[in-house]
């Protein structure tokens, strides 16, 4: 592995971690949450970590927060019930654009954490189709199904935050031979690029999005105007 610097390669120093007892490091972090912003150009770890325990009405000592940068964050929480409340309330947003908030798991991974949380509509499936197998396999295109609400053609489903939302799946159903387009729905949605589905900017930002090349082309003469003038 090695690092470019001008016109120089330099070697980059491969570190080794001895093995060693790290049990009670893992126990001090049980009470833990920790979390992650998907979109950097309007989101600020240092304003989630002091607003968030009072959004959650915790703003008592009971949770303290720190930012652990790359755009994650940590809150220690001083009691067990507190963070199983807290998460009933997924999913979680902040200046309209989601923010992904799982427990602590000594996990290395990359964007760890990138998990949320979402009850999902599931639109245009046959009422006599509502049933647990086939709204959880539709589901599962989704990501992890945790709950099916069969009553209302609902799932709960865990996505990856880093990647597009999915907002329609085509479903065929073989007993009858039906072919049904399914809207999906998700529920406390806030924030997404509109032409790509991601959450991590919107469409005037987006590297695919056709009203960005404008406002790049637009940006470019004016430069170039500029420098024509000081010419």
């Amino acid at each position: 592995m090695s690092q470019i610097r001008g016109n120089s390669v330099k070697p980059m120093l491969r570190i080794r971690v001895p093995c060693f007892d790290n049990s009670d490091i893992i126990r001090s972090l049980n009470k833990t949450l920790i979390g992650r912003i998907t979109n950097p150009e309007t989101q600020n770890v240092g304003s989630i970590v002091s607003v968030m325990p009072k959004i959650w009405k915790l703003d008592d000592g009971r949770v303290t927060g720190s930012d652990l940068g790359l755009g994650r964050f940590r809150l220690d929480f001083k009691r067990e019930e507190d963070i199983l409340e807290v998460l009933k309330t997924e999913s979680f947003s902040f200046n309209q654009w989601m923010v992904s908030i799982v427990r602590w798991e000594p996990a290395v991974y990359k964007n760890h954490p990138c998990d949320i949380t979402f009850w999902v509509s599931l639109v245009g499936v046959p009422r006599h189709w509502w049933e647990d197998r086939v709204l959880r396999r539709i589901g599962d295109e989704l990501g992890t199904v945790r709950e099916v609400d069969e009553v209302n053609a609902m799932v709960k489903v865990t996505v990856n935050g880093t990647k597009p939302l999915c907002f329609e799946i085509p479903v065929r159903f073989e007993t009858s031979g039906e072919e049904v387009d399914v809207k999906v729905e998700y529920e406390k949605l806030s924030g997404y690029c509109s032409t790509c589905f991601r959450l991590s900017h919107d469409k005037e930002s987006c590297p695919e999005s056709d009203l960005r090349k404008e406002v790049e082309e637009e940006k470019d003469l004016k430069m170039h105007a500029t420098i024509c003038m000081n010419d």
